[in-house]
């Protein structure tokens, strides 16, 4: 069994909670320069994907244990990760209050929704940024951010991935 965390030199580290305590470090991953602030696991894929601090997204192969990918998601911390159902594609969310949907495999932007969860006044001291994704079936994307607010919403036809060979037929 093992557990991802993210720690303070490494930024992510994976532990094996079956050994004893001395022993379950596993591997570490150098990646975030100022930390990683999320974590998300695509079992299928054996990949894990990391959000930091400076909006940088990194994406490590679990089996091989070594960092696959990075690109920079965001202007600022990437405060939310969510991968969909199938594995097909995961949202980041950030600090500044935007949603963005990335392909799992290479990794381009497919949508992006600009200050679903920004700072709304300057006069009242609220929070602002995405706080939790989840997607569902459907290509559905739910969000609540820092503003108190939970919205919804649907990836735009054009962008829907198919499940399976038949529904593009």
């Amino acid at each position: 069994m093992y557990f991802s965390y993210c720690f303070f030199i490494r930024n992510v580290c994976l532990w094996d909670t079956l050994i004893s305590p001395g022993n379950s470090l596993i591997h570490g991953f150098t990646c975030h320069d100022h930390g990683a602030t999320v974590l998300q696991y695509a079992p299928k894929h054996q990949l894990l994907i990391s959000g930091g601090r400076k909006g940088c997204v990194c994406i490590f192969d679990i089996r091989q244990r070594q960092l696959i990918h990075t690109f920079q998601a965001h202007d600022s911390a990437i405060k939310a990760l969510s991968l969909d159902p199938c594995e097909e594609f995961f949202t980041t969310g950030s600090a500044e209050g935007n949603i963005k949907v990335w392909r799992l495999t290479g990794h381009g932007l497919i949508h992006s929704f600009k200050n679903e969860h920004a700072k709304q006044s300057i006069f009242r001291n609220l929070g602002a940024g995405v706080m939790q994704i989840d997607i569902i079936q459907g290509n559905r994307i739910f969000s609540c951010g820092a503003d108190g607010t939970l919205k919804t919403r649907v990836l735009p036809s054009a962008f829907n991935i198919p499940n399976r060979i038949l529904d593009i037929l």
